[in-house]
């Protein structure tokens, strides 16, 4: 995963007006925690989770694996990865010499590629989970080739924030969004591919093709009709509607955002803290539609659970990792850390669409597209910075595409 994109930090939690929905957890936050049956699993094994997720919802994890683990007769230690300073590979350097845990939890999809290659990671056995239960592009997300290999969680997506002293009324058309971001101004992160893609695969561009669940390596499509004119629209932003210049990066559109200066700004649930203690009267909803009358096309992360291939407790991980990502589990890390639950019933329940920011962020799921999570994905990251050049008026947007796709081709190469 690239650090750039903000899903990388998808632990974070945010606080949101309202305090404590109803149904979750108690007043002083405690847990109602909620496990399956005690099943025939041996009892007296040690399984250890590393938890890449911190804070409020790491004493969650805790709760419900002690809880899982006094029902089952076992014991189950939570380790603290969430500020582990080499990041999700750590657990591949550890696996790859036998010392990674059983399960690891708080994992975006996007390292399962790379896992699986390896062979790092085990296949999720039939009937962990109810597919039906999730909508088709989050199940889409933790499969490799067609093969599901983590737990969805929960599901994170970027969308329009909009200040209401500004922008009375949130722009539904492409019309009315240039009209609102010429009055009262518009910035995001700009040169960053994970915010892009919305216009991208909008316009009909792609990362790499999906022949029914499996991922192309060789049909990049960063350079088709419809990435050229995500590309122009990109430049027209600085050069022709003067909305942002090309040094506006992610931390600056912020800033003028949480200052009052700009009426809209895109980013992900992970900013809605900072917006509310800017004190900023905010409204969220998912990009316009294009001027091509097509929605937005923003990328879907999903944050997982899975285990460890080479675990030797594998039945028991996996009731483990059941007990973790269940509605019970992630209607507790909603309430307690505000992660966007993965399951659809819990999506539409009530303590999500009586708050108008999840319903918000939950209907921009319906058209986002889950990140590549193939290795080959890396190379496009670490591509990714011709986009500046394209803003900037460097390079045309024809042949900032071909360049685009002649480094994510040659960074391919040198992968092996």
């Amino acid at each position: 995963m690239k650090k750039k994109h903000v899903v990388a930090a998808g632990i974070a939690t945010f606080v949101l007006a309202g305090g404590i929905l109803e149904g979750c957890a108690s007043a002083n936050g405690s847990t109602n925690v909620q496990v399956g049956a005690a099943s025939a699993l041996p009892k007296g094994q040690t399984i250890t989770v590393w938890s890449w997720a911190g804070g409020p919802q790491l004493t969650d994890v805790k709760k419900i694996a002690a809880a899982w683990a006094k029902q089952h007769g076992d014991t189950v230690k939570v380790v603290d990865e969430s500020a582990n300073p080499n990041g999700f590979q750590f657990y591949a350097t550890a696996a790859r010499t036998g010392k990674g845990p059983d399960v690891v939890f708080g994992m975006p999809h996007d390292n399962n590629g790379t896992f699986a290659e390896e062979g790092l990671i085990s296949t999720v056995p039939s009937g962990v989970i109810n597919t039906s239960q999730y909508a088709a592009n989050t199940i889409d997300a933790v499969k490799v080739n067609g093969t599901m290999y983590s737990v969805p969680v929960s599901v994170q997506v970027a969308a329009l924030y909009y200040n209401k002293k500004l922008v009375k009324t949130p722009p539904t058309t492409w019309n009315q969004f240039v009209q609102d971001a010429n009055a009262h101004g518009f910035m995001y992160d700009q040169a960053n591919l994970y915010y892009d893609y919305a216009l991208i695969g909008g316009f009909g561009g792609y990362v790499f093709k999906d022949s029914n669940g499996t991922l192309d390596p060789n049909d990049i499509g960063l350079d088709n009709a419809g990435a050229v004119k995500a590309y122009a629209l990109m430049h027209d932003m600085d050069s022709k509607y003067k909305w942002m210049t090309p040094s506006v990066d992610g931390s600056i559109a912020k800033s003028q955002f949480l200052a009052g200066k700009i009426g809209m700004y895109v980013s992900g649930p992970w900013d809605t803290g900072d917006i509310e203690k800017a004190k900023i009267d905010y409204g969220i909803t998912p990009w316009p539609k294009l001027s091509n009358g097509k929605p937005a096309t923003p990328f879907l992360g999903v944050i997982t659970a899975f285990v460890n291939k080479e675990s030797k407790t594998q039945d028991a991980d996996w009731s483990l990792v059941e007990a973790l990502s269940n509605a019970s589990a992630q209607r507790t890390y909603f309430s307690d850390s505000q992660q966007i639950p993965a399951l659809v019933s819990v999506q539409k329940s009530k303590a999500i669409q009586q708050n108008p920011a999840f319903k918000a962020f939950t209907a921009a799921l319906k058209n986002s597209v889950p990140m590549p999570n193939i290795p080959q994905m890396q190379p496009v990251w670490n591509a990714d910075t011709i986009l500046k050049n394209i803003i900037d008026g460097k390079v045309s947007p024809e042949q900032g595409g071909k360049d685009f796709v002649q480094n994510i081709q040659k960074g391919i190469l040198a992968q092996g």
